[in-house]
């Protein structure tokens, strides 16, 4: 029962995701995750309110970072055939240290999610991220499939 109760969740606010702008989506998908988060993870209130901070001051930094970079690469796209060596290094290089950027994020939100929590609600925080961004591809196929 619970699986269909989450199903449909996640059915209706995929099929609401798609209709939206990209900001709003991103907010809605954000608000998701954090209601499943907390339902997973099962903590007491002090603890579950670090970690809603913790993880929504990441998932907007992850945000903004991915936005810059899809315009740096749309940029580049665009340009790739204009630019001399030296000023293609430039922008491969900016590129690159944006992608690095987010590795670096990722890292400092899980040392932060860690010292917040003890091992074993950590590793239930790493099941979770993983399962979530595993089930929310998996729907996100499903539904493009059932489109075409």
């Amino acid at each position: 029962m619970k699986n269909l109760i989450y199903s449909l969740i996640i059915f209706l606010f995929l099929t609401s995701l798609l209709q939206s702008q990209p900001l709003k989506m991103h907010e809605r998908m954000l608000t998701i995750k954090k209601v499943k988060l907390l339902e997973f993870m099962e903590l007491e209130e002090s603890k579950s309110d670090k970690l809603l901070i913790t993880v929504t001051k990441y998932e907007n930094q992850l945000r903004d970072l991915n936005e810059k970079i899809k315009e740096l690469s749309k940029k580049l796209g665009e340009d790739l055939e204009k630019l001399k060596e030296n000023e293609l290094k430039k922008r491969n290089d900016e590129l690159y240290n944006k992608l690095e950027e987010i590795s670096n994020i990722q890292k400092n939100k899980l040392k932060e999610v860690r010292s917040n929590l003890d091992e074993k609600e950590f590793a239930k925080f790493q099941i979770f991220e993983l399962k979530f961004a595993h089930e929310l591809r998996k729907h996100l196929f499903e539904n493009r499939k059932k489109r075409k």
